[in-house]
């Protein structure tokens, strides 16, 4: 299933949701391969308020928040984020941030100004920190411009932060939990009236580490006819080889991969024409394919009964890596897999969504444009798993989605029930992108599968 979603900006914090634009994704994946580290936060955390906004389509808004920084860092910063939203959390229409490139110790206040597109249903608005020091945050604000010009305030419940001294994030929609060494208390200061949220995150400082998808160190190609598939190989053991999901890289994996090759020879894959891999070949993309290219790689690393972990599209890949190369394949992990693009299995939105990008994209003859187009055409007409096929899969099987999955829940069973011995896991509260959302958790479920 597609990781790649409508937005009108590239600017969405890091820790949340892969929310891309197409052709923009595929730029990016271009131009980003010669760093080989990348600068991680050790402390970052947000809060979001959600406010139905339909009946103000077209109008101008205005969200404000007062902000005040005092680093312990040089990266540190607290700035804001808005985002649009449609029909439902994954239908994103427009983000917007504002982020102040050099914070100082003052008050001041941060300010987005925009308008409401016609499709929007409701807002989120974020607060966003980063790195190590203090952060204060009161009068959370949103207003709309009325046709006279004046502004009306739309209510941000608890915005000022006077109320719920125990659980500042209590009227909040709060999607990670603060970081070790990060407090989060109301308080009283002298330049404001009522009570601020004070975040201050303590431990751990800025640090360097490798950007997993372009690791020169380990990075390597196998050749195919048309074809090179880039990988990387980290830690030492029984093989895992690592299936990122549609329009994804290696990097999609960042946060399993240290964990996972403490124990095990990880090898991570771009698969064709995604990430660093290439394909000049005119050929239909399908997962039959990707999982004959996987054959290959194998091939060529002198490879057999390897664990296989796919991710969403890696899913699929895996499964049909299990039902036509089963000597290579030992136990196989997959999240938020499917066996077939109808509405059974897929939110109807996201076929939706896919089948107006591809109707853009076509309008583009560049090469980047036509590859993707072939990748999008993978979710409206992949996978075509027959059910019956399952039962010829031999390994050991644990089948993991979302409660909130892009995935329908009743199809996720339908994979677990007709695979023999197979294990179910369904992660409550959490998404197609748990891998990303709550690593620990995902990683837990892996290691604990791949120990039994």
């Amino acid at each position: 299933m597609i990781d790649i979603f409508k937005t009108n900006k590239l600017v969405y914090p890091n820790n949340i949701y892969m929310i891309r634009n197409t052709l923009i994704l595929l730029l990016l994946l271009i131009t980003s391969k010669s760093f080989a580290q990348n600068r991680v936060f050790s402390n970052s955390f947000y809060f979001l308020s959600e406010l139905p906004i339909e009946k103000n389509v077209g109008k101008k808004f205005r969200y404000m928040v007062d902000l005040k920084a005092v680093p312990n860092d040089s990266v540190s910063n607290v700035y804001i984020q808005s985002l649009q939203i449609g029909k439902d959390n994954y239908d994103f229409i427009q983000s917007n941030v504002y982020k102040k490139k050099r914070p100082d110790t003052l008050w001041h206040t941060a300010s987005i100004e925009s308008s409401i597109n016609a499709k929007t249903k409701k807002i989120w608005l974020y607060v966003i920190q980063e790195g190590n020091g203090s952060f204060y945050i009161d009068n959370m604000k949103l207003e709309v411009q009325e046709a006279d010009g004046s502004w009306s305030p739309l209510p941000v419940k608890n915005g000022n932060f006077e109320m719920n001294d125990k659980n500042p994030f209590k009227d909040f929609i709060k999607t990670k939990q603060l970081p070790s060494g990060t407090t989060a208390t109301l308080i009283q200061t002298a330049t404001t009236n009522g009570k601020v949220l004070l975040l201050k995150a303590t431990e751990g400082k800025v640090s360097w580490q490798t950007l997993y998808g372009s690791n020169a160190k380990t990075g390597r190609f196998c050749t195919l006819n048309g074809v090179k598939l880039y990988y990387e190989t980290y830690g030492s053991g029984e093989p895992l080889l690592l299936l990122h999901g549609n329009g994804q890289s290696i990097s999609a994996f960042a946060k399993q991969i240290p964990a996972l090759a403490e124990k095990y020879k990880v090898i991570a894959v771009d698969t064709r024409a995604q990430g660093k891999s290439t394909d000049h070949t005119t050929e239909k993309f399908s997962y039959d394919l990707f999982a004959d290219d996987m054959k290959i790689l194998l091939d060529s690393l002198h490879l057999k009964n390897v664990n296989v972990l796919g991710w969403s599209d890696g899913g699929n890949t895996a499964l049909i890596m299990s039902i036509k190369y089963p000597e290579y394949v030992n136990k196989v992990m997959v999240m938020g897999a499917n066996l077939n693009p109808t509405i059974a299995a897929v939110e109807e939105s996201i076929l939706k969504q896919t089948s107006r990008d591809i109707k853009k994209l076509e309008k583009d003859n560049s090469a980047a444009t036509k590859t993707m187009v072939k990748l999008l055409t993978m979710v409206l007409t992949e996978p075509n798993i027959n059910v019956s096929d399952l039962d010829k899969i031999s390994s050991k099987v644990l089948v993991m989605a979302g409660e909130k999955d892009l995935i329908k829940e009743a199809h996720t069973q339908l994979i677990a029930k007709h695979i023999k011995g197979a294990k179910l896991v369904i992660f409550k509260g959490a998404t197609h992108f748990i891998p990303q959302e709550n690593p620990s958790a995902f990683n837990e479920a892996i290691l604990q599968f791949l120990q039994e």
